[in-house]
């Protein structure tokens, strides 16, 4: 006979994540703008058309969360985590994060300048096709993220890791890519007209492109 006071270990983990977290809630069309959420965590939450404006994070973390039309503009987050979320028509203008992760999300016809972004991880995001021209992602790690025919004209990359980005179609002129780390790729793909870089790179992009270095017998 089996024993009613045992408790499964599916209902134990439900139970543990339900203590811990907001899990599948709708807060669509919500207005949640200006408050503060410090250490909070939201599972699988629709954020659709939800006014998260002047919002402040930190430590705060949203996974698989839906912001269709949600607008984020003039937020703060710092050491908060976005991961594998989905933003489309989202307002990001204005936002400031710092220390945050990204990982996985994916931004579509959005409105994201300006935009600044301080030590963040932004692998394996999907940024294709937005025009971010001036933003800031300072210090960021973009790898094997996709920039495909994205518009980063006059952006600061400073310092960034853009290793395995996918840059078919990338506008970085004016671009700060000082301190940056680059495939050769980027070089041969990316259109950087005018962008500041360190000899380092000057080197790597001569050499992607077959220039030959140094003196040598004519």
């Amino acid at each position: 006979m089996e024993d009613s006071s045992a408790v499964s270990p599916w209902r134990c983990r439900h139970a543990l994540m339900s203590d811990e977290a907001t899990v599948d809630e709708r807060f669509d069309f919500a207005d949640h703008s200006g408050k503060e959420w410090v250490g909070r965590q939201f599972v699988g939450c629709s954020f659709v058309e939800c006014d998260l404006s002047e919002l402040s994070t930190e430590g705060t973390t949203f996974t698989d969360c839906d912001f269709t039309g949600a607008s984020l503009a003039r937020s703060r987050h710092r050491s908060s985590a976005f991961r594998n979320c989905h933003f489309e028509r989202t307002h990001l203008n204005k936002v400031e994060m710092a220390d945050c992760s990204l990982v996985g999300s994916v931004i579509t016809h959005s409105r994201v300048r300006p935009l600044t972004m301080i030590d963040c991880d932004m692998s394996l995001m999907s940024i294709g096709g937005l025009d971010m021209s001036g933003v800031v992602l300072r210090g960021c790690r973009l790898r094997e993220a996709n920039l495909t025919e994205s518009i980063l004209i006059g952006a600061d990359l400073s310092g960034s890791d853009l290793t395995g980005i996918r840059a078919v179609g990338v506008k970085l002129g004016q671009a700060n890519l000082r301190g940056a780390r680059c495939d050769p790729l980027l070089w041969l793909q990316a259109s950087v007209t005018d962008a500041s870089v360190d000899p380092d790179q000057a080197m790597e992009f001569a050499v992607a492109h077959g220039l030959r270095i140094g003196g040598g017998e004519s």
